[in-house]
């Protein structure tokens, strides 16, 4: 059997400090993400109207299907994040 090395042990004196995202941040950075999808959904849109061949019409209709709900998504995200930053003032 091993023999177990006993030494000194020191203790971590240093303080982990966490780094949480405030809610300013975090609106922010749903905000970003919300207007990227808006223009992508936009843009598929836009693009959708110019065609005129089938295969780049369903293409693009499901480019603004995926686009559009994700930003959906993310704006019910941003007023949630805004109504809890409301409540705790």
């Amino acid at each position: 059997m091993a023999k177990k090395k006993r030494g000194n042990k020191k203790e971590n004196t240093l303080k982990i400090v966490k780094k949480g995202l405030t809610s300013s941040k975090k609106i922010n950075m749903v905000f970003r993400r919300f207007s990227f999808f808006l223009i992508f959904f936009v843009l598929f849109l836009v693009l959708n109207l110019a065609t005129s061949d089938e295969l780049w019409s369903n293409f693009f209709v499901l480019g603004e299907w995926i686009f559009g709900l994700i930003a959906v998504a993310l704006l019910i995200v941003l007023l949630i994040l805004y109504f809890l930053k409301i409540m705790k003032k």
